[in-house]
Protein backbone atom coordinates (compact mmCIF):
# COMPACT_ATOMS: atom_id res chain seq x y z
CA UNK A 1 0.00 0.00 0.00
CA UNK A 2 2.77 2.43 0.92
CA UNK A 3 4.59 1.56 -2.30
CA UNK A 4 1.48 2.48 -4.32
CA UNK A 5 1.19 5.84 -2.55
CA UNK A 6 4.88 6.62 -3.09
CA UNK A 7 4.70 5.49 -6.73
CA UNK A 8 1.59 7.62 -7.29
CA UNK A 9 3.34 10.62 -5.75
CA UNK A 10 6.42 10.10 -7.95
CA UNK A 11 4.28 9.83 -11.10
CA UNK A 12 2.29 12.97 -10.20
CA UNK A 13 5.46 14.89 -9.32
CA UNK A 14 7.09 13.84 -12.61
CA UNK A 15 4.04 15.07 -14.53
CA UNK A 16 4.19 18.45 -12.76
CA UNK A 17 7.92 18.78 -13.48
CA UNK A 18 7.38 17.86 -17.12
CA UNK A 19 4.61 20.45 -17.50
CA UNK A 20 6.76 23.08 -15.80
CA UNK A 21 9.71 22.27 -18.09
CA UNK A 22 7.43 22.57 -21.15
CA UNK A 23 6.19 25.97 -19.96
CA UNK A 24 9.77 27.18 -19.35
CA UNK A 25 10.68 26.04 -22.85
CA UNK A 26 7.66 27.89 -24.26
CA UNK A 27 8.64 31.07 -22.39
CA UNK A 28 12.21 30.79 -23.69
CA UNK A 29 10.95 30.30 -27.26
CA UNK A 30 8.66 33.32 -26.88
CA UNK A 31 11.56 35.43 -25.62
CA UNK A 32 13.86 34.29 -28.43
CA UNK A 33 11.16 35.27 -30.95
CA UNK A 34 10.76 38.64 -29.20
CA UNK A 35 14.51 39.32 -29.40
CA UNK A 36 14.51 38.40 -33.08
CA UNK A 37 11.54 40.69 -33.73
CA UNK A 38 13.30 43.49 -31.82
CA UNK A 39 16.58 43.07 -33.65
CA UNK A 40 14.88 42.99 -37.06
CA UNK A 41 12.65 45.98 -36.24
CA UNK A 42 9.53 43.97 -36.94
CA UNK A 43 6.26 45.86 -37.08
CA UNK A 44 4.80 42.97 -35.03
CA UNK A 45 6.81 44.04 -31.95
CA UNK A 46 3.82 45.64 -30.14
CA UNK A 47 2.06 42.24 -30.31
CA UNK A 48 4.62 40.85 -27.86
CA UNK A 49 3.19 43.04 -25.07
CA UNK A 50 -0.05 43.15 -23.12
CA UNK A 51 -1.96 46.41 -23.57
CA UNK A 52 -0.48 49.07 -21.29
CA UNK A 53 2.57 46.99 -20.35
CA UNK A 54 4.82 48.56 -17.73
CA UNK A 55 8.05 49.82 -19.33
CA UNK A 56 10.88 50.79 -16.97
CA UNK A 57 14.26 52.25 -17.84
CA UNK A 58 16.79 52.21 -15.02
CA UNK A 59 19.10 55.10 -15.90
CA UNK A 60 22.71 54.77 -14.76
CA UNK A 61 23.80 58.33 -14.03
CA UNK A 62 27.39 59.56 -14.42
CA UNK A 63 27.71 59.90 -10.62
CA UNK A 64 27.13 56.14 -10.24
CA UNK A 65 23.55 56.34 -8.96
CA UNK A 66 20.51 55.02 -10.77
CA UNK A 67 16.98 56.24 -11.25
CA UNK A 68 14.05 54.13 -12.46
CA UNK A 69 11.82 55.89 -14.97
CA UNK A 70 8.44 54.46 -16.03
CA UNK A 71 7.65 55.17 -19.68
CA UNK A 72 3.95 55.26 -20.63
CA UNK A 73 3.28 52.34 -22.96
CA UNK A 74 1.71 54.42 -25.74
CA UNK A 75 4.75 56.72 -25.74
CA UNK A 76 7.05 53.69 -25.77
CA UNK A 77 5.31 52.34 -28.88
CA UNK A 78 5.58 55.74 -30.60
CA UNK A 79 9.30 55.94 -29.82
CA UNK A 80 9.85 52.37 -31.02
CA UNK A 81 8.33 53.28 -34.35
CA UNK A 82 10.30 56.54 -34.66
CA UNK A 83 13.59 55.01 -33.56
CA UNK A 84 13.38 51.93 -35.80
CA UNK A 85 14.65 53.74 -38.90
CA UNK A 86 17.78 55.09 -37.20
CA UNK A 87 18.38 51.86 -35.29
CA UNK A 88 18.12 49.82 -38.46
CA UNK A 89 20.48 52.18 -40.28
CA UNK A 90 23.21 51.85 -37.62
CA UNK A 91 22.57 48.14 -37.06
CA UNK A 92 21.53 48.51 -33.42
CA UNK A 93 20.82 45.16 -31.79
CA UNK A 94 20.62 43.78 -28.27
CA UNK A 95 22.00 40.48 -27.05
CA UNK A 96 20.86 38.88 -23.80
CA UNK A 97 23.27 36.69 -21.86
CA UNK A 98 23.06 34.84 -18.54
CA UNK A 99 19.33 34.34 -18.99
CA UNK A 100 17.43 32.89 -16.06
CA UNK A 101 13.71 32.12 -15.92
CA UNK A 102 11.80 31.75 -12.66
CA UNK A 103 8.10 31.21 -12.13
CA UNK A 104 6.41 33.88 -10.01
CA UNK A 105 2.80 32.99 -9.32
CA UNK A 106 1.20 32.56 -12.75
CA UNK A 107 3.90 34.60 -14.49
CA UNK A 108 7.54 34.10 -15.43
CA UNK A 109 10.44 36.45 -14.81
CA UNK A 110 13.21 36.26 -17.35
CA UNK A 111 16.31 38.05 -16.07
CA UNK A 112 19.38 38.65 -18.21
CA UNK A 113 22.28 40.92 -18.93
CA UNK A 114 21.41 43.05 -21.97
CA UNK A 115 24.33 43.87 -24.18
CA UNK A 116 23.46 46.76 -26.48
CA UNK A 117 25.25 47.19 -29.81
CA UNK A 118 28.63 48.61 -28.73
CA UNK A 119 28.52 47.92 -25.00
CA UNK A 120 31.26 45.77 -23.48
CA UNK A 121 29.84 44.91 -20.06
CA UNK A 122 26.07 44.89 -20.40
CA UNK A 123 23.25 46.11 -18.19
CA UNK A 124 20.64 44.29 -16.14
CA UNK A 125 17.26 43.60 -17.69
CA UNK A 126 14.18 41.61 -16.80
CA UNK A 127 10.86 40.78 -18.39
CA UNK A 128 7.70 39.62 -16.63
CA UNK A 129 5.99 37.29 -19.08
CA UNK A 130 2.42 36.13 -18.66
CA UNK A 131 0.29 33.61 -20.51
CA UNK A 132 -2.80 35.11 -22.13
CA UNK A 133 -5.56 33.68 -24.30
CA UNK A 134 -3.49 34.73 -27.32
CA UNK A 135 -0.18 33.28 -26.07
CA UNK A 136 2.66 34.63 -23.97
CA UNK A 137 3.03 38.39 -23.62
CA UNK A 138 5.35 40.79 -21.81
CA UNK A 139 3.55 42.65 -19.06
CA UNK A 140 6.61 44.36 -17.59
CA UNK A 141 9.98 45.20 -19.08
CA UNK A 142 12.87 46.74 -17.18
CA UNK A 143 16.22 47.58 -18.73
CA UNK A 144 19.27 49.38 -17.47
CA UNK A 145 20.50 52.17 -19.71
CA UNK A 146 23.16 54.83 -19.84
CA UNK A 147 20.94 57.08 -21.99
CA UNK A 148 20.39 60.18 -19.88
CA UNK A 149 17.48 61.58 -21.92
CA UNK A 150 15.15 59.15 -20.11
CA UNK A 151 15.61 61.34 -17.00
CA UNK A 152 13.61 64.03 -18.79
CA UNK A 153 10.72 61.67 -19.60
CA UNK A 154 7.33 63.17 -18.97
Amino acid sequence: MLKKIILSFIVAFSFVLSTFADEMSDVQTFFNNFVNASNTYSTSLPNYYVPNAKIVRVVHKPDGTTKAVVIPFDRYLQELKKGAVVAKTVGYKNRYINQKIVKIGNDYKLSAIRIPRNDKTGLEAYFIITKTSSGYKIKEESMGTNVQKFLNAK
